[in-house]
């Protein structure tokens, strides 16, 4: 019996471990921008949640669960963390068509707002503005960065200088682009369209003077970001990266 409790208890430590991988968000993103600063409270929001669990399953007492309590417990914790991916991506298709219908209503010469041109030009920038941040150039892709942008990355950059660090990017793939809003009034000052980036790549930085990691994962990760552009001197140029856990479409 003893044995049986004590490999119950190994198998929730590890399975607990990998709840609480799932709920910390790296901060050492070598994708452009360098990632949210956000991560680290939603990492920690997903602690306590860890935390509170674990004290539940040992009960008052430090009583421990048995295996149809674990059971219950990952199964529940399963079905939540699906069901929130659905109302995510439920929340996107719509988001996704009210925004190309405004698109296509927006339409009009020297203006681009045709839906496949501009996924096309959001797939090649995003190439491009990902090499500039492993170049640590934004001169590389300023037809594609904003003013302010390229300013606030030029900050991110001369620190990452200083502290002798260079991010390294891997297998750098583009999956989608899916438009969640789009605003269009007259002139080109309020103009906006964001869109959810669906990527893949290998991200880390290294210290430039030993080679070792410093942050981030050397094993691929996929990703989503929403990427805010703006008209800019008569083109689109991307103005802000969020995170995906930085933005509700429902309320665009």
């Amino acid at each position: 019996m003893e044995k049986k409790m004590k490999k119950h208890k190994v198998i929730f430590r590890i399975l607990l471990i990998v709840i609480c991988c799932m709920c910390f968000t790296v901060t050492g993103y070598a994708r452009a921008g360098g990632g949210g600063s956000s991560g680290g409270s939603g990492g920690g929001s997903g602690s306590s949640s860890g935390s509170g669990s674990h004290s539940q399953y040992y009960g008052q007492g430090g009583r421990r669960g048995g295996p149809v309590e674990m059971i219950i417990w990952w199964g529940t914790f399963i079905c939540m963390a699906g069901a929130g991916t659905i109302v995510f991506h439920y929340g996107i298709q719509k988001a996704k068509r009210k925004s190309l219908r405004s698109m296509k209503s927006f339409e009009k010469p020297g203006e681009e707002w045709n839906p496949k041109k501009m996924k096309k030009y959001v797939k090649h920038a995003y190439f491009v503005i990902q090499e500039c941040w492993r170049r640590q150039d934004t001169s590389y892709a300023e037809k594609y960065l904003s003013k302010n942008l390229i300013q606030n990355w030029n900050s991110k950059l001369g620190w990452m200088e200083v502290n002798h660090e260079k991010p390294v990017q891997e297998r750098v793939r583009f999956l989608n682009a899916a438009p969640v809003f789009a605003f269009d009034k007259e002139g080109e000052e309020h103009d906006r369209v964001i869109y959810l980036i669906h990527g893949r790549m290998i991200g880390y930085y290294i210290n430039i003077d030993t080679g070792e990691v410093v942050r981030g994962k050397t094993s691929p990760e996929t990703f989503y970001e929403y990427w805010v552009f703006i008209r800019e001197d008569g083109r689109w140029v991307l103005d802000e990266i969020r995170q995906k856990d930085e933005v509700d479409v429902k309320r665009l």
